[in-house]
């Protein structure tokens, strides 16, 4: 990749990570303008539960990723054999976490004080950044439909952690994975829906990575 190409994915792993590092700092020490009075994973009364709450959820593992993907790129593509994967599943769980994240969520919960400038970095301007970058930038060839259950390991992962902590602690990072009030059924759809459009994703995203590539021929 050219070295501007580089350069922009630098420039996407450090509004991610800024995203990240800040909505940390509000979260860890309660900072924010407006008096905050209920009692959700990022408003508890002590660092410790506000710290482990941070990390549980979707939206922080996809910058997470988003941060590792932008770094490597904007260092030279690394050898690892699981880079591709890696790449592939930080397009679709950051495209998800600014579908969902700005469709349904945002309307219903808008986020308070210094939150809004988080929320727009993470939730807004890592996938736009993301997805834009991937089409005119490249790396090609990384999103195949024949890996699919790769691409999607991690978000595997994560369900499984947050059913775990759920289930442990009666917390819930959103209430369409909240176990024990929707019930086994509705839960069950929720997670068939939200996987189901991953998968219709990476079929999406694949084929015009392929359109991509032979036009490049």
């Amino acid at each position: 990749m050219e070295k501007a190409g580089r350069r922009l994915y630098a420039w996407l792993a450090f509004f991610a990570i800024v995203g990240l590092v800040f909505s940390l700092i509000l979260n860890l020490f309660n900072v924010d303008p407006i008096k905050v009075t209920d009692l959700t994973l990022f408003h508890q009364n002590t660092a410790p539960i506000r710290f482990a709450g941070f990390f549980s959820y979707f939206t922080i593992w996809s910058n997470i990723l988003v941060v590792y993907i932008g770094t490597s790129i904007a260092r030279g593509r690394p050898p690892s054999k699981y880079f591709d994967t890696l790449f592939a599943t930080g397009l679709i769980m950051i495209t998800i976490t600014g579908l969902v994240y700005n469709t349904f969520l945002l309307p219903a919960y808008p986020p308070k004080g210094w939150f809004w400038l988080t929320s727009a970095l993470m939730h807004l301007v890592a996938p736009v950044m993301y997805i834009y970058l991937w089409i005119t930038k490249g790396p090609r060839g990384c999103v195949d439909n024949k890996r699919t259950l790769q691409i999607l390991m991690i978000p595997i992962i994560y369900l499984g952690y947050t059913v775990i902590r759920g289930l442990a602690i009666k917390q819930w990072p959103y209430k369409f994975l909240d176990l024990t009030s929707a019930g086994l059924l509705l839960w069950s759809i929720s997670v068939a829906v939200l996987f189901g459009f991953g998968i219709a994703l990476i079929f999406t995203f694949a084929r015009l990575d392929k359109k991509a590539i032979k036009q490049l021929r």
